[in-house]
């Protein structure tokens, strides 16, 4: 009972400081060894008073963009552009054309805005730019009309992707060509269609056509150019693309559009054999080939001349001069395996069977796995018999025979136990679309033959497409959830660099203001004794304590974390598992394979249980994922709503809360004037920090509320993309095992066809010695009947004479 009476008589001297309890005697308490200088107290105040109105103003700024900072973000997003960084210099332009579109540079940010879209490939919206910037008829927009007209040109006829004429079936090839039309497919390629309207690209056209031509830019030259060559309106085109690279000036002359001469000059001299003026374009070629470009893609082009040249010597028979332009092909070149086995087929066609013979196992050593190495090993043993070198013939088809006849078998096989295997293709499609492959699914020594098959081709072109779409959705929807969190945040300065740098700053004011309320406490203090005094300071530590340790359990603002950061490495564990997982069923299903004859598991039951088991481990990675995102989100609430943070400032305000009562009592005691004027400053900058807190909060809801309404709109989009593509997924899905199940048939039929021309090889091997044969037969034959004839009239004569 009297411990209880002696707590409550201590919460009485702390909460209401009588003056009677604190004057009682008690055991006296040691003063400090020298008073707080008020001087230096009113300084700090000053100082936090500055940090104070710094941020007042930043909170109440509604800062308007100047033209020249609106040209210098203009001019960001084209460095942007230059660095190929194009989604963010197209969020830079979108924002000066959204908010500032009366602006001088929204003219120029609504023309890069479509280039960076052309270059996302989201062509109608490029379209829709381009087209604004031609109806654009300030100062500005039509500095760009001509660049804008150029790209409507580039877009009504869309440039091919990388690599896309040395596709298999694609190159001048002729048994791919010859195979691929005798299944009905079309060799002839079409340029693509874009999806500019026909009657704008004419009206552009026509806007071009009166201007004059000394006026066009360079760069328009070059887009009308290609554009009439498409169309099949040669002769203009090459008036066009002269006015680029005059013929008569030597290549490396430089001058008028030196950037774009070699591409305009090839452009030309094309257009020169597309109309029969073979003289002409033989002559353009050459003067390409005297070229010595730095450029990548220039050398490509002076490559691609030289291969011209020599298809035109070939098909005009002139065996030396089209083999020296092959030549002219270095082996570091992508082209250098077409133009050998051009090569080869030149040298064919001459008789130089030798020769060609060479071209031949070069490109073997070149690309030992080339789609088209089947091919060539055929026409090695053609070569070989138009050589009659019998014997290696014979060898070179027994040897493929050989070859092609057991991975047909071991295929068959695997077919066969594979005989429904489509929906297991789909799972393993499934579980990774996104790098989905032809080896994910036949054996590596099929896949070679399998990139000859265009619908496999397409079909892993297409899983892999929606694999990236799937991706990309996941992760657009990540970053929408973490930016939903962060403007939820109570926090939601601290999205901003300048507003947070303020927050952080009154975040330190506010702890320099308990600093300094608790110098003048001390101060105030200075030789007042009493039973309650010792309890006050007690009190007032605790309080203390809780504001350096506000969550109580002695963890620091980056222990808050720290949890979060251990579930990261355990799910990073758990990815490492499943990963684990997924190597071991691939390792289980191809000993599987490998060891079938001797299993006794039922076909269609073990590949049953590997469709489960790929759609499983498919499932972990995606929770794996959907965990890793939800820790990304939850770091990303603690960074904007730091519990660390709110708990240390309501510890501030039950400790200033405590200070203020006890300061109040002591100066009931002994009035100190000067440092109570001082004290109820430092209250006043109290309070002027919270109301800081919340016009900054007030502030960033100001810039955040368009933000916050395109959130809105993007989760609605987000969601409903989702469900488009969980429903072309599941169709996708489908297609591709269907597709797969069928291109594995077509790879055992391909082999067997191997097969068969081999045997067709070793017959025609037979029947040319055979040949041979019958031929020395005749022409012994014929030797025999002359010699008889000959003898016969050597006798006539002699039986005449007696």
């Amino acid at each position: 009972m009297q411990q209880r009476g002696k707590l409550l008589i201590s919460l009485a001297a702390i909460l209401f400081v009588d003056a009677a309890i604190v004057m009682r005697p008690a055991p006296a308490v040691a003063a400090p060894g020298r008073e707080f200088d008020l001087d230096v107290a009113i300084e700090r105040i000053e100082d936090i008073e500055s940090v104070l109105v710094s941020a007042e103003n930043a909170a109440n700024l509604e800062h308007e963009e100047t033209e020249e900072e609106l040209a210098k973000r203009v001019v960001t997003g084209q460095l942007m552009l230059v660095d190929r960084d194009v989604e963010r210099a197209a969020i830079v332009f979108l924002d000066v054309l959204e908010n500032h579109p009366g602006s001088l540079a929204a003219s120029q940010a609504l023309y890069f805005l479509g280039e960076a879209l052309a270059l996302l490939q989201m062509d109608r919206w490029a379209i829709e730019c381009f087209s604004g910037n031609l109806i654009d008829n300030s100062e500005d927009g039509r500095r760009y009309h001509q660049r804008s007209m150029a790209r409507m040109f580039d877009l009504a006829v869309p440039r091919r992707d990388e690599g896309f004429a040395r596709r298999p079936g694609l190159s001048a090839t002729p048994e791919v060509r010859a195979r691929l039309e005798a299944i009905g497919m079309n060799v002839e390629i079409e340029p693509p269609q874009g999806k500019v309207d026909e009657a704008v690209i004419t009206r552009i056209a026509v806007g071009v056509a009166a201007i004059a031509p000394e006026q066009r830019e360079l760069e328009l030259r070059y887009a009308f150019g290609r554009w009439l060559y498409f169309r099949g309106d040669y002769a203009a085109a090459i008036t066009e693309f002269d006015s680029l690279s005059p013929f008569s000036v030597p290549m490396s002359g430089g001058g008028l559009g030196a950037k774009w001469r070699i591409r305009a000059s090839y452009f030309a001299a094309t257009s020169a054999l597309a109309m029969g003026e073979i003289d002409d374009a033989i002559g353009r070629f050459e003067a390409m080939t005297v070229a010595t470009p730095i450029n990548e893609r220039d050398k490509r082009i002076v490559e691609l001349a030289w291969l011209a040249r020599a298809r035109i010597h070939h098909d005009l028979a002139e065996t030396d001069l089209a083999v020296h332009a092959y030549r002219r092909i270095s082996r570091d070149s992508p082209f250098f395996a077409e133009a050998m086995y051009e090569t080869a087929w030149t040298l064919l066609r001459a008789g130089n069977h030798e020769r060609a013979l060479q071209a031949l196992d070069l490109l073997l050593v070149y690309d030992p796995d080339g789609p088209i190495v089947p091919e060539i090993k055929q026409l090695r043993g053609k070569v070989k018999i138009q050589m009659r070198d019998w014997q290696a013939a014979e060898g070179e088809f027994l040897a493929l025979r050989r070859e092609f006849d057991e991975l047909s078998q071991r295929l068959g096989r695997q077919l066969e136990a594979k005989a429904d295997a489509a929906g297991y293709f789909s799972a393993v499609a499934a579980e990774d679309m996104q790098h989905f492959s032809l080896g994910a699914v036949m054996p590596v020594e099929a896949v070679p033959v399998a990139d000859t098959l265009p619908r496999a081709v397409q079909t892993v072109e297409l899983a892999q497409e929606v694999g990236e779409v799937e991706q990309m959705l996941f992760e657009t929807r990540a970053l929408l959830a973490r930016m939903e969190e962060a403007v939820k945040a109570s926090e939601r300065a601290r999205l901003f660099t300048d507003l947070g740098a303020h927050l952080s700053s009154l975040d330190s004011a506010d702890l320099e203001i308990i600093e300094l309320k608790e110098k003048l406490l001390v101060r105030a203090r200075t030789g007042i004794t009493g039973a309650g005094m010792a309890d006050i300071e007690a009190q007032r530590q605790a309080l203390k304590k809780r504001v350096d340790n506000p969550l109580g359990d002695g963890s620091s603002r980056d222990d808050v974390t720290g949890s979060l950061r251990e579930r990261a490495e355990q799910l990073h564990q758990l990815d490492l598992t499943v990963q684990a997982l997924r190597a071991q069923l691939i390792a289980t299903e191809r000993y599987y394979e490998e060891t079938r004859k001797d299993q006794r598991i039922d076909p269609e039951g073990f590949l049953k249980q590997a469709t489960e088991l790929r759609d499983e481990v498919a499932g972990l990675e995606l929770t794996v994922a959907t965990l890793e995102a939800d820790v990304e989100r939850v770091q990303t609430a603690l960074r904007f709503s730091d519990p660390w943070a709110e708990a240390q400032r309501r510890a501030v305000n039950e400790y200033t809360k405590f200070l203020d009562r006890a300061f109040a009592a002591l100066m009931k005691v002994r009035a100190d004037a000067s440092a109570k004027k001082v004290w109820d400053r430092a209250v006043s900058l109290h309070g002027r920090v919270s109301e800081g807190r919340e016009r900054l909060d007030n502030a960033a809801g100001r810039r955040l509320r368009r933000a916050i309404q395109i959130l809105r709109e993007e989760r609605v989009n987000l969601d409903r993309y989702k469900l488009e593509l969980e429903d072309n997924k599941g169709e996708a899905r489908e297609l591709v095992g269907e597709v797969m199940q069928a291109s594995y048939r077509d790879v055992v039929g391909e082999l067997a066809n191997l097969v068969t021309r081999s045997e067709v090889g070793l017959l025609d091997v037979a029947w040319a010695i055979q040949e041979v044969e019958s031929e020395e037969i005749r022409r012994l034959e014929t030797t025999r009947d002359r010699e008889t004839r000959e003898l016969q009239r050597v006798i006539d004569e002699a039986l005449e004479e007696e």
